[in-house]
């Protein structure tokens, strides 16, 4: 595939997966402290899933290694929002 054409597509893609997330990150309304966390940590998730995704599609190694990386991240923000839930109930009681 040609550069250009390879430049291209990755762009597309990256876009739709771009859009695609959006909307859950969006919404700026939460309840708790780790809602925004794990909202947030979901739409890395799903960028990172993408990108790696593109990155095999045009076997760009880089673009691959940005897309696990950038899920790792969501992973770990999904984590933190997880606890950060945890202690607040924990307040509550």
């Amino acid at each position: 595939m040609s550069r250009l054409r390879t430049s291209a597509l990755r762009g597309a893609l990256l876009g739709l997966a771009l859009a695609a997330a959006a909307p859950a990150l969006a919404d700026d309304t939460p309840t708790t402290a780790g809602a925004v966390d794990r909202l947030k940590g979901l739409g890395n998730e799903a960028i990172g899933s993408a990108k790696r995704g593109v990155g095999n599609l045009t076997d760009d190694e880089d673009l691959k290694a940005e897309g696990r990386a950038q899920k790792l991240r969501g992973q770990a923000q999904q984590e933190k929002g997880k606890a950060k839930d945890t202690v607040e109930n924990a307040l509550d009681k």
